[in-house]
């Protein structure tokens, strides 16, 4: 405890303007979810890494040793509380002629109104420890946990008031993921979402491409990413959101994919956004003379070259 006391002594609460990587590595695409080790979070530099890359972004030998919170999650199975079981036939029952009431009329995955998500089997139980790292000798040797403490409701009483300070300005951290995402799409009300300009004559390429019926499906067609998804409207690619310069955010497939094809096909919709009202849907324009969110008065006649029904607001399936 006296050594993780005077390592923190050389930390600072994080602060609402301060950027906190908590929900990723900065460096890799794992997660608090990847392994059992999760992520470990500097306590002085705010920075989120696997554990073995703890001190990869550190040049100074006096920096290699330092206080880190382990943040690991894990989905556990929702207690059934015995209706499914005891009350199947009564269940089965109740849902006769309810399809249609049920029916998504969101393309997107654990939202109101929208397909069934993960949220609704699984949990997620957080653990969280306050770790102290130490990295000596070869840069390929991995850093040595010196010493680890559990850090919960029950054992916070164990810890100075300072080290409670430090951590829970982490953990409890919007995060500098979300506080980008949030940055990036908050519009002052004196700057509209401007039209596209490429909306009416935007080429459209006939190649078969229809979107499936299955969110679960969706992914990153450059990198398998499954979040952050936008949608190609002129050929039918999905590609993730722009990439942080920290590792962090999208895995940036949409924009490469615009680059790559001579920057012909600038419009992509997010999937997940998109609903009967075609108001919602966040629409983005990667060409360099507007390279910000827009309008595009066709995304219906689009969006069903590709299979999506807006109006009726349901997906195609594909044969």
């Amino acid at each position: 405890m006296d050594t993780t006391l005077a390592l923190a002594s050389n930390c600072r609460e994080a602060t609402v303007n301060d950027p906190v990587l908590n929900s990723e590595c900065a460096f890799t695409f794992h997660t608090p979810f990847t392994s059992a080790k999760g992520i470990v979070v500097n306590l002085k530099t705010y920075v989120g890494t696997i554990e073995e890359l703890a001190f990869n972004n550190v040049t100074s030998e006096s920096d290699k040793e330092g206080v880190f919170v382990r943040i690991v999650k894990e989905r556990v199975a929702k207690d059934n509380d015995g209706k499914t079981n005891n009350d199947s036939g009564a269940a089965a029952g109740a849902g006769e002629g309810t399809a249609e009431e049920k029916q998504p009329t969101k393309l997107g995955i654990g939202v109101d109104g929208g397909f069934a998500g993960e949220d609704d089997k699984w949990e997620t139980k957080t653990t969280y420890s306050v770790v102290v790292l130490t990295k000596k000798g070869d840069a390929d040797v991995p850093p040595t946990v010196v010493t680890e403490l559990p850090y919960n409701e029950d054992t916070k009483p164990t810890f100075s008031e300072s080290i409670v300070k430090l951590v829970d300005s982490v953990i409890l951290h919007a995060g500098m993921t979300t506080q980008q995402e949030v940055k990036a799409w908050q519009l002052d009300s004196d700057e509209p979402i401007i039209v596209s300009k490429y909306a009416a004559d935007l080429p459209f390429v006939d190649n078969g491409v229809m979107i499936d019926p299955n969110p679960a499906s969706w992914k990153c067609e450059k990198t398998g990413a499954t979040e952050n998804l936008w949608l190609n409207l002129s050929d039918g690619f999905i590609g993730g959101g722009r990439k942080n310069w920290d590792g962090s955010g999208g895995s940036n497939g949409a924009l490469d994919h615009f680059q790559e094809t001579g920057e012909t096909f600038p419009l992509t919709v997010k999937l997940g956004t998109i609903t009967a009202d075609l108001n919602s849907a966040d629409c983005y324009s990667y060409a360099k003379d507007e390279d910000c969110p827009v309008k595009v008065p066709n995304l219906a006649e689009l969006l069903e070259k590709r299979g999506i029904k807006v109006a009726q607001m349901y997906v195609a399936r594909l044969d």
